[in-house]
């Protein structure tokens, strides 16, 4: 489903455009192929890749926004295709070896988001992205902007793409405004007041959101949004 020339979702549960444990999966066209942000859960990698080779190609490289399941889970499957997995460099600990609680699975099966017989397959990613640096995928180069509190190790990755600034936002921040924050181990609101000033003054067109719907224009608008709600005294809206 192309949303720009150069963008397509090519995985959902939302929109149930592949398996509903998936995120929303986006590819982002490059000079080497297609680089994937995210990997969904893991059960349904074959139509994301299909979905990709229909729009762009054969997929370059993938990076992920952070480790829970919903985002990373499709990372060895894609791995033992061929396609290398670039984590954040502080995802690293999760996806390797990262306890259920610590992941929010304990706290997700409780409140029936997984199933109980769920289980995270630990992997080690291929490449790693530090945050607030810059990281070539594919020959796309892509800033990678720290924006903590929905999780402790999630980033967002910003390039620019027909002519507007994207933003490919994970979890962090939707586009009414509201944030993501959890009450499991890794969700912070201190982190979220800490790191929401790296995305303030991009001038981010398109905000390209982990779930739902993303917004193609006016992105800097619903960052700034949240900024000044964390910015005031009472708990920001959150989707969660």
């Amino acid at each position: 489903m192309r949303l720009t020339d150069s963008v397509a979702l090519i995985g959902s549960g939302d929109a149930r455009l592949t398996d509903p444990l998936d995120c929303n999966v986006y590819a982002i066209q490059a000079q080497e192929g297609p680089i994937l942000i995210d990997t969904g859960g893991g059960g349904d990698t074959e139509s994301l890749l299909e979905n990709a080779r229909r729009t762009f190609g054969d997929p370059a490289g993938v990076l992920i926004t952070h480790a829970h399941a919903d985002h990373s889970q499709g990372g060895p499957d894609l791995q033992n295709r061929g396609i290398p997995v670039v984590a954040p460099d502080p995802s690293v600990p999760l996806l390797t070896e990262g306890t259920e609680t610590e992941l929010g699975i304990t706290a997700a099966k409780r409140d029936d988001v997984y199933p109980n017989d769920y289980e995270y397959t630990h992997y080690t990613p291929d490449r790693t992205a530090t945050p607030e640096s810059t990281i070539d995928v594919g020959g796309r180069r892509l800033d990678v902007a720290q924006i903590r509190g929905h999780a402790s190790d999630h980033v967002a990755y910003l390039t620019d793409v027909d002519g507007l600034t994207a933003c490919f936002i994970g979890d962090a921040v939707y586009p009414d405004g509201s944030i993501s924050l959890l009450n499991t181990p890794g969700s912070s609101l201190a982190d979220y007041r800490a790191d929401i000033e790296n995305l303030v003054g991009r001038g981010i067109d398109a905000l390209f959101t982990g779930h739902g719907l993303p917004r193609l224009r006016d992105g800097q608008d619903s960052i700034d949004q949240a900024a000044d709600a964390l910015a005031g005294m009472y708990t920001p809206s959150s989707k969660t």
